[in-house]
């Protein structure tokens, strides 16, 4: 899907984020998830965490302004959630792992079906058309593949 330039880079930084949920919901024996147990909580303080700061920073208050309240909630407290099962997994409460795979692809989904969609609807063209604010690279494809 094509997305105007604010949102490009969000955009491209879920497919790291789905790639990591499905690498969560594949993981068969032990070893894989000891090995995301080790990887999730630097993934997220590096890409995620990153990400939920941009939108929070420079989308929602736009969509905030605009009247998409609803939006705008459930957004953050998606983040939070997101966040309090990070420090879970971060604190090795390995039944987190699962529940946090399965918010971050609904949460990834809403975004782009949803959010980003009306962001694309009601904020103006010198929002929508600015570069993004940094460039990340995501790197969640690269997760060791063993």
């Amino acid at each position: 899907m094509k997305r105007r330039p604010a949102l490009r880079q969000l955009s491209r930084e879920h497919h790291g984020a789905l790639v990591l949920a499905l690498r969560i919901t594949k993981a068969g024996d032990a070893t894989a998830v000891a090995r995301l147990m080790a990887t999730v909580p630097d993934v997220f303080a590096r890409e995620l965490e990153p990400h939920f700061r941009d939108e929070e920073t420079n989308l929602l208050p736009g969509l905030a302004a605009a009247g998409a309240h609803a939006l705008v909630r459930r957004t953050l407290a998606e983040h939070q959630l997101l966040r309090g099962l990070a420090d879970r997994i971060a604190a090795g409460d390995v039944t987190c792992l699962a529940e946090f795979a399965h918010a971050l692809r609904a949460h990834v989904r809403f975004e782009e079906h949803e959010l980003f969609e009306t962001a694309e609807a009601v904020l103006p063209d010198e929002i929508l058309d600015a570069a993004p604010p940094e460039t990340r690279t995501a790197t969640t494809c690269r997760l060791d593949p063993r």
